[in-house]
């Protein structure tokens, strides 16, 4: 039985949905705010599952990418790939695979509270709106502490798309 004071995931509707086989997840960061490139799940209707696209994230090829800003700076990325998911602490309490997210009763947010708590300025509030995201890819998990996030969609190069980043944290 799961006593609602310990940590646990809630999935949460993700759109647009990263491809499973080759999300090609890349996180920035500037101490202010996370930004997350990923490529979106296309469907092929002429797909017949005899052939294999290989894609290239320093290729000149525009791929339909997904652009997300998360209101926090706080992250993880990396952890694992989808092979020992299982594994993970929070995998038999909601986690799953190829999904998004919230971690409810976050034990790293307590961390980080506990962090801050001997600021002279501390204040709990600030700590109310901040959730904890968990994304689950084919190769890496995505974690972020944050309040909010924005979604954008674009069909680009990873490199055009991550030029753009770069100026987004920069202004």
């Amino acid at each position: 039985m799961l006593i609602m004071t310990e940590e646990y995931a809630t999935e949460i509707e993700w759109t647009p949905q990263w491809d499973t086989g080759a999300p090609m997840p890349q996180v920035f960061s500037n101490g202010h705010r996370v930004y997350l490139i990923y490529r979106i799940n296309e469907y092929d209707p002429d797909w017949d599952g005899t052939y294999v696209n290989m894609v290239d994230n320093t290729s000149t090829t525009s791929y339909p990418l997904a652009l997300v800003e998360f209101a926090g700076h706080t992250f993880r990325f990396g952890i694992a790939n989808d092979e020992v998911f299982s594994g993970l602490p929070l995998w038999s309490k909601g986690l799953s695979g190829y999904a998004a997210h919230i971690i409810e009763n976050s034990t790293w947010i307590t961390e980080l509270k506990n962090i801050h708590r001997v600021h002279p300025y501390y204040e709990e509030d600030r700590w109310k709106d901040r959730k904890h995201f968990a994304l689950l890819f084919h190769d890496e998990i995505l974690e972020v502490i944050a309040t909010d996030y924005t979604v954008e969609t674009f069909i680009t190069t990873f490199k055009q798309l991550a030029a753009e980043v770069v100026i987004r944290m920069n202004q």
